[in-house]
């Protein structure tokens, strides 16, 4: 078994991604206080579940992923691993990780990951051929780990869940805008029809600036009405510096490179977001 082809099909870079907004929700519910086998539970099974989704989803759009430069050379692509080995290699990630998840954590927290990867696997991974807002789809999975990290600890619905939930969801939208912007050629080559490809670079520009808006409106929601801790305000610093670079977009001639940067400035953001909302907690 090649290990290291079965771990770039799970697509790691998504995993520690997600895994990170996960922790911040965790230790937001839990005010930095740790169960260690609640959070080992909710590392691992979270990163399995989301392990087992990214590999239906590269068995699916194995035909656009030949098309495009960063993804021509995965294993579900080069026939490196095979179909049948992939589909096995997803049931089992997906049984385990759920299972960990019910018995680690609790069963609102493994329902929370079921619901992300059958979006993800259905919803979004089929919508993405077809509609230019298959991103709006893709960011509700997304936001499922932030979600899933709160319940983790608490254990029931409350409106910081919501809100952080809500939070993940429009910091999503910019993100990816912004690649099919800077990936334009890409895009169109392997027919995806994302927002900016389709409405134009423009539209795609609003939509950016849009979301940055409704992220900053979220942060200062969480502020009043959830927790009023000083660390909030970090997201909103972060969040406003994001959403002014962003409006140089209506400006900027070079609109892949401002995208490119503009994608660069949004993981910065994320990361202030997550550690500001685990140091809050």
């Amino acid at each position: 078994m090649n290990i290291r082809a079965y771990y770039r099909l799970s697509k790691p870079g998504i995993i520690y991604g997600n895994l990170i907004s996960a922790l911040a929700g965790y230790f937001f519910a839990s005010r930095l206080s740790i169960v260690l086998v609640q959070l080992v539970s909710l590392l691992f099974g979270f990163a399995w579940v989301i392990a087992s989704a990214c590999t239906v989803n590269n068995l699916y759009d194995r035909d656009i992923d030949q098309k495009m430069q960063r993804t021509r050379k995965r294993p579900s692509v080069t026939g490196e691993i095979s179909e049948k080995n992939a589909v096995i290699f997803a049931v089992v990630m997906l049984a385990a990780g759920l299972t960990v998840l019910y018995l680690g954590t609790n069963l609102l927290t493994a329902a929370t990951a079921l619901c992300g990867f059958l979006i993800y696997t259905s919803a979004y991974t089929i919508s993405k051929k077809k509609t230019p807002h298959s991103t709006i789809i893709g960011a509700f999975a997304g936001a499922t780990p932030i979600i899933g990290g709160y319940l983790a600890y608490v254990g029931h619905f409350d409106l910081a869940v919501w809100l952080i939930g809500l939070l993940m969801f429009v910091w999503q939208m910019p993100h990816f805008y912004a690649i099919a912007i800077y990936r334009e050629k890409e895009y169109r080559a392997a027919n995806v029809p994302s927002l900016p490809i389709t409405a134009g670079q423009r539209t795609g520009v609003y939509a950016i600036l849009l979301y940055s808006a409704l992220f900053l409106l979220t942060t200062l929601l969480i502020y009043v009405y959830v927790r009023q801790s000083i660390y909030i305000l970090a997201i909103g610093v972060a969040g406003l510096g994001w959403f002014g670079f962003n409006l140089r977009g209506l400006k900027f001639s070079k609109t892949k490179t401002w995208a490119r940067k503009s994608f660069r400035l949004s993981l910065i953001v994320m990361l202030v977001m997550s550690l500001s909302l685990a140091i809050s907690g």
